[in-house]
């Protein structure tokens, strides 16, 4: 929003307005000065519409005044242009612009180091000792009173300060050369500059966080400072110690900017000045980030008062940010007295900015308070304040959305609330701090001003697990950055553990990484499966602190528990009935008891709704994160973890065991797709369903290919390594998802050269995380029922095949219960009593567009609640097994498509979300005997054996079948060749095991 001088009439018109609507008493004097005073009248004319929230009209004036007014000579713009570029800076800030808010602020800064002495320049016979304020405008206050017992100085308006050169420096010039400089006095408003010097170091500070430490900017300011550039014994050194105190904050150094500012707050030791609310101010963040909580609502409630005697309004809003956020803090179940008389101040019918976001940090308090009509009061207050105000399209209006959609949730009107907040969190994208930091990071990091162990820091800092003090300060800026994640950040925070050769480390930012992938793909950022599995998961599976959590949650909401305690009541009737009931009367009482857990459900994701927009903090314990050393030490002492992680550059392999670990590079990521590509083309995977031909199947092309690609993936590998181990736990990234391992063709150890599919030697499972890759249950309770889904395998096959389909399964699993008609309620609901799930049907929504909108049950697919996400819904559970044999991946067209592994990532994970721990689910839909053969062989076996070596044995078992043409759909011709079996790994490399490790209860 490059605000220039294309609107000079409406700036006219805007200068009468200003001076009339300002309050009188801070401006009145502007139009007696003398017209060479800098900064400019024309500059003040800028702040009505600002303190009105019209920030774009206001940046118009402070950049047309910049324009028409600054002193410009041969060395440059003077002092007075810091004033005009920090409250253009200002102007960018309100609307969200950071980029070019800290262009403004650091062309101020630089101003600044320039004119470091700015001070010195005052005439020596303008010092003159401070006087108090006759008119306190504190008196006018209505929420309360300072306790500090200072006085508001009574400091001159201007003070003539010289510019140029004196004659001697002009001598000097004539002697070695340069420009001569006439000496001349110009009455400055110094106050005002130095408000804006301090404003414009407060304010960078807020844009970079964490970044300002590192830049060089940051330290050449703080190093003019140290210098202390002012009279000696002046009051203006009260100016110059606040704004040393703000450099030492932005540079991280706090105990002693906490000194600093603390010995700025007065001047003569008792008068207060320009720069006092901002030193409390930054005193209050300071003591809030230590969480000094009674200590910074302190010093936030002396800025507001300190601030309304110099009538700035703008530093009253931030003062009024750090009460409000330490209110919902300490005191979220009651009213801000103080901001209620706020309300009653006469100055606010002047300040719509400030009006609106005191009436929107009412509405928040109460909304916390459960005073829904209140806080949509306030609300309504916030918007008129807003109405016709630029303010609507930046950082207020944002904050408006979200608090608009906490409100909704709470009134129970769920769909206005998630419309408000995807408005909120599109807007907050735009114009969130910390997202802007991430990317300024990225930038620093590229170009190599930054090194390794710096980025790394920030990166850290930056792209962290949200914690406590993260959801109880700033919950919606933690939900935006959960539902952004910036993928080239994450891949460099990655890359600087590589560089610094920690590949422990790299192994679980690979982890984090997963994590925040699939957070960004769900509702509010993973939020509301964070509370699920807070609330809902069995005690033996919580720690300390999410069992402190929980009761928290509880006692806070006693509604929760009530409804929990009904859910369970109503599943435990619902697990009494068959699963697909044969009788018109266990029908209708499974449709009643469906529709009955359904409300409760609804009201619970109401419910949660709320809360998860809160400032309540939350674990994300799904899915689980450890570290390196805490997942080996889960592992058994022959398994083997071989995990993937690919970049933009590179894939990265990690292998390790209980005692081993080592770390290598695969460079080609092109290339590693172009070989899986191939592996599947030659196995006969070319299109989804597309025929395959006999022929290509007698063709041995593909153990070669496979052999190779196995050898890329671990160059290491040699004869007999496979020996040593006693399974194979692989954790797949990108296209590696669609690597058939089983099917990998390696040395057998035997000598000669041998090689035979890996599945041979050692069990394979697959995790989608390593975290994943080790149990967190102690064992696999024994199922109680069995929901087999009864359908089309394959479109076009006769019922014959479906029957024969189903005959195979039947006896293999507990307690079976044929569903083969349109169910009594949404599959969401009633799988919650299913222990496992059988799906004999094609799954043909899977792999098509939105991963979450696929029904896992497929029997009641196309209608509401028989996606996916829906299947996450409260109450928590699901199938504790589940097979999918007609499921589809990006596998099946030989990678030609944009496939990137996310359909088999966010699938095995969804579905672990709900509690399932094993998923057997199809890479290829090969559709035919082998797949149902091979759930059968696993679903008999996986009681009594972990589910990997349950899977070993029965590919065994399958590759000696016979074959069936007829039994296989997708097969065509017959040239009488030697494929006699099913030892093809079309067949029997098909399904594909992701599994938590856990072994089956044993029996007393």
């Amino acid at each position: 929003m490059p605000w220039a001088s294309s609107r000079t009439p409406s700036i006219l018109f805007l200068v009468l307005i200003a001076l009339i609507a300002l309050p009188a008493q801070s401006w009145a004097q502007n139009n007696q000065r003398r017209s060479t005073t800098v900064p400019s009248d024309a500059y003040f004319v800028g702040f009505g519409a600002f303190f009105q929230g019209d920030y774009e009209s206001a940046g118009e004036a402070f950049n047309s005044a910049g324009k028409s007014s600054a002193i410009i000579s041969s060395d440059g713009r003077w002092v007075d242009s810091i004033c005009y570029a920090t409250m253009l800076g200002e102007c960018h800030y309100q609307m969200g612009n950071n980029a070019l808010a800290l262009e403004n602020y650091n062309t101020a800064l630089l101003l600044f180091v320039q004119h470091t002495n700015w001070l010195l320049r005052i005439s020596p016979d303008s010092i003159r000792p401070v006087s108090p304020e006759t008119n306190d405008r504190r008196a006018n206050v209505t929420w309360g009173s300072s306790g500090r017992n200072t006085i508001i100085g009574n400091y001159p308006d201007t003070l003539p300060m010289y510019r140029g050169n004196t004659d001697a420096q002009n001598q000097q010039v004539v002697r070695n050369g340069g420009v001569l400089s006439t000496l001349q006095v110009t009455p400055v408003r110094a106050g005002e500059i130095a408000r804006c010097i301090g404003l414009a170091i407060f304010r960078r500070a807020e844009i970079m966080g964490p970044l300002a430490p590192h830049d060089g900017l940051t330290g050449q300011v703080l190093g003019a400072l140290q210098r202390r550039p002012a009279p000696p014994n002046h009051w203006t050194g009260a100016w110059v110690d606040a704004q040393y105190g703000l450099a030492l904050a932005a540079a991280g150094k706090t105990d002693e900017a906490v000194q600093t500012l603390q010995r700025s707050l007065t001047t003569a030791g008792q008068y207060d000045h320009v720069l006092t609310p901002l030193a409390l101010i930054e005193l209050g963040r300071l003591a809030l980030k230590q969480q000094n909580y009674p200590a910074a609502k302190t010093y936030f409630l002396e800025a507001t008062y300190s601030a309304a005697a110099f009538n700035q309004y703008g530093q009253i809003e931030d003062a009024l940010d750090g009460l409000s956020e330490i209110s919902m803090i300490t005191e979220p179940g009651q009213m801000p007295q103080g901001l209620l008389a706020m309300q009653n101040w006469n100055e606010l019918r002047k300040v719509d900015a400030l009006r609106a976001k005191l009436n929107l940090a009412l509405a928040e308090a109460n909304s916390y308070m459960g005073n829904v009509p209140a806080a949509s009061s306030a609300l309504e207050q916030a918007r008129r304040a807003m109405t016709r105000r630029s303010m609507a399209k930046g950082r207020v209006g944002i904050r408006y959305n979200y608090l608009s959609a906490l409100i909704n949730f709470q009134a129970g009107n769920a769909n206005k609330g998630t419309s408000d907040f995807i408005t909120a969190v599109k807007g907050n994208r735009a114009v969130s701090t910390r997202l802007y930091q991430t990317e300024m990071t990225n930038q620093l990091f590229v170009s190599g001003t930054l090194n390794e162990r710096a980025t790394q820091l920030l990166y850290d800092e930056l792209l962290r697990e949200p914690t406590d003090a993260d959801w109880i300060s700033a919950p919606f800026e933690t939900l935006t950055v959960l539902l952004t994640p910036n993928a080239a950040a994450m891949e460099h925070w990655f890359n600087t553990a590589v560089i610094r050769k920690q590949p422990e480390l790299a192994l679980e930012l690979a982890d984090r990484i997963r994590r925040m992938r699939f957070f960004a793909t769900l509702p509010l950022g993973g939020r509301m499966l964070a509370l699920r599995w807070v609330l809902e998961s069995p005690d033996s599976a919580l720690d300390t602190k999410a069992k402190l959590q929980r009761q928290e949650l509880v006692g806070k909401y006693p509604d929760l528990k009530v409804m929990q305690d009904e859910a369970k009541r109503l599943q435990g009737e619902l697990s009494q009935i068959s699963l697909q009931p044969d009788d018109k009367e266990s029908y209708a009482k499974q449709r009643d008891l469906a529709e009955k857990l359904k409300v409760v459900s609804d009201n619970y994701e109401l419910l949660l709704g709320a809360i998860a927009l809160r400032r309540t903090p939350s674990q994300f314990l799904f899915p689980p994160l450890k570290s390196t050393p805490e997942i080996r030490e889960k592992l058994d002492d022959t398994q083997l973890v071989l995990s993937f992680f690919s970049t933009s550059r590179a894939v990265h392999a990690f292998l390790f065991t209980k005692k081993d670990y080592v770390h290598w590079t695969l460079d080609n990521p092109r290339e590693v797709k172009g070989q899986i590509g191939d592996l599947l083309k030659q196995i006969g995977l070319v299109k989804r369903d597309a025929p395959v031909q006999m022929k290509d199947l007698n063709e041995t092309e593909w153990q070669t290919t496979s052999a190779e690609l196995l050898k890329k993936f671990i160059p290491s590998l040699k004869p007999g390594f496979w020996n040593n181990y006693s399974e194979l736990v692989v954790i797949p990234d990108d296209v590696v998802w669609y690597v058939p391992f089983e099917a990998m063709h390696t040395d057998d150890g035997l000598g000669a050269g041998h090689t035979v599919p890996l599945v041979n030697l050692i069990p394979v499972r697959y995790a989608p995380t390593a975290s994943l890759a080790v149990p967190e249950k102690g064992a696999r309770p024994r199922p109680q029922n069995t929901a087999i889904i009864v359908g089309r395998l394959f479109n076009g096959e006769d019922d014959e095949v479906t029957q024969q389909h189903f005959d195979k399964l039947k006896d293999v699993f507990v307690a079976p219960d044929r569903i083969d008609r349109p169910t009594a309620a949404p599959s969401y609901l009633l799988s919650k009593v299913w222990n496992q799930l059988v799906v004999i049907d094609d799954s043909e929504d899977a792999n098509r567009g939105d991963i979450w909108a696929w029904s896992p049950a497929q029997a009641d697919r196309g209608k509401a609640g028989s996606e996916l996400a829906a299947w996450l819904r409260s109450p928590m559970g699901g199938p504790e097994v589940i097979y999918l044999p007609g499921f589809h991946t990006g596998a099946e067209d030989a990678l030609k498509g944009s496939s990137s592994g996310e359909d088999i990532f966010l699938t095995s994970l969804g579905l672990m979300a709900t509690g399932s721990e094993t998923v057997l689910l199809s890479r290829w839909h090969s559709a035919g005997s082998a797949s149902i053969a091979v759930v059968e062989g696993v679903g008999k076996r996986i009681g009594e054996m972990p589910a990997s070596t349950a899977m070993q044995e029965t590919i065994a078992e399958v590759r000696t079948m016979p074959l069936d043409s007829k039994l296989e759909p997708r097969l065509k011709g017959n040239d009488g060749g030697a494929l006699q079996t099913l030892d093809h790994p079309y067949f029997w490399a098909d399904m594909m095991l992701i599994d938590t490790g856990i072994d089956p209860q044993k029996n007393e």
